[in-house]
């Protein structure tokens, strides 16, 4: 459920696909088993199932036309792509991060080693933040404040069900 004080423009945080994707997936962390089982988000069959999913929801909930849903589902499908790559990015940063901090130099070389990483990862978190905005920018275009109110809904409900559905798979 929305609540009331929820910004249209929160739409991509009630997204959290790829975060929940992400966790199903491929562990991250230095005290983590690296050789987990791949993720899902590689499967075609999977992500060829999430898309239809996707356009039935859209095409249902927003009374949009298949082809219109079509082509959010597409966007909504690159948007999770290019987040997952930068999540990737960023984990190899903190891990980065971990093998600076707990190496034996002394605080000052740290700090001279890390500062290039600290940037990396600064600039990749700008990255993020821009192709979300980008990504609200496109789904929504178009849509009457109605079906964007809708859409913030549905994908709220995707979100939750990929998530109850990624936990059962455990």
């Amino acid at each position: 459920m929305i609540r009331p004080e929820a910004p249209v423009m929160r739409m991509a945080l009630m997204l959290g696909l790829s975060a929940a994707l992400a966790a199903q997936g491929r562990p991250q962390g230095p005290h983590r088993n690296e050789a987990a089982r791949p993720s899902r988000v590689q499967d075609p069959q999977f992500m060829a199932r999430l898309f239809q999913w996707r356009v039935n929801r859209i095409t249902r909930v927003l009374g949009l036309t298949e082809d219109r849903a079509r082509v959010m589902a597409e966007k909504w499908g690159r948007w999770d792509r290019e987040h997952m790559e930068r999540g990737q990015q960023t984990a190899e940063i903190r891990k980065q991060f971990h093998q600076i901090l707990m190496g034996p130099e002394a605080e000052d070389e740290k700090n001279v080693r890390l500062k290039p990483v600290v940037d990396q990862y600064m600039t990749l978190r700008r990255a993020q933040e821009a192709g979300r905005k980008q990504f609200e920018e496109d789904i929504r275009a178009g849509l009457s404040p109605a079906q964007q109110a809708r859409l913030i809904i549905v994908m709220e409900e995707i979100q939750q069900r990929l998530r109850e559905g990624l936990r059962d798979a455990k």
